[in-house]
């Protein structure tokens, strides 16, 4: 015996009456349980639907879904860092790491032109750090609309919402730093003045990379993940 569109329409409200709020989830949850059921129908057919779905859901413990969900999200932080982490190295490997060290390069003789040199440079950091944030919180609100659009929300952004929202928490820590550098050190000329202004452009540049990788390749790579696996999946 198969299960009905609308006996799965009510898998997917069972998983929402259970905290399972992420489609990507719901789905799988959704899968299993059905599985289940079928499988207790053919030994014993004579079971309704509700006893052979809490039947199945009796199979995941007291606690129910929440285990599910905690390593579903395990899992696919994982996975996300360790997409992160191979995108990053890329710019470390040729021909790539010619263009970070002609970006720290062009950046420390650019901040150098100029005589007011702690001025100059907390003023492309406080800069940079008002477009990443703005650039972040307009790719939030696009995909919140699409989620009361669609009426669905996925995991897997979900884990990606929460590198980004790292990314902005930490912003006023990085100026912060930036400044201490200033203060204690690039106040006065001379051959560690200047050791100390390179390796602050070189934190900021590997810090700009990796703002980067979550603005540009991320996105795109969190899209194709979902709309290979659930073709109704959309982005505005």
């Amino acid at each position: 015996m198969k299960l009905t569109t609308q006996q799965i329409d009510l898998l997917y409200t069972f998983t929402r009456q259970h905290y399972v709020e992420w489609y990507d989830l719901q789905s799988e949850l959704v899968d299993h349980l059905a599985n289940a059921i079928e499988t207790q129908w053919q030994e014993n057919p004579k079971l309704s639907f509700d006893e052979a779905l809490n039947l199945a859901f009796k199979k995941f413990g007291i606690f129910g879904f929440m285990g599910v969900v905690e390593e579903k999200q395990k899992f696919l932080d994982k996975k996300y860092r360790k997409l992160i982490w191979e995108y990053y190295k890329e710019f470390f490997r040729l021909p790539k790491i010619i263009m970070t060290i002609a970006l720290v390069y062009g950046f420390y003789h650019f901040v150098r032109f100029f005589e007011e040199t702690k001025a100059t440079l907390f003023g492309l950091v406080l800069l940079s750090m008002l477009f990443f944030g703005y650039y972040l919180y307009k790719i939030d609100k696009n995909i919140e609309t699409t989620h009361k659009i669609t009426g669905k929300k996925w995991l897997l952004e979900n884990i990606a919402f929460k590198r980004k929202n790292f990314i902005i928490a930490f912003l006023p820590l990085h100026i912060l730093n930036v400044v201490s550098v200033f203060n204690s050190e690039l106040d006065y000329n001379g051959h560690w003045a200047n050791w100390h202004l390179l390796i602050c452009c070189i934190f900021y540049v590997l810090f700009v990379l990796y703002v980067y990788i979550h603005l540009t390749f991320m996105p795109k790579k969190v899209s194709e993940e979902l709309a290979k696996t659930y073709p109704d999946y959309s982005i505005i």
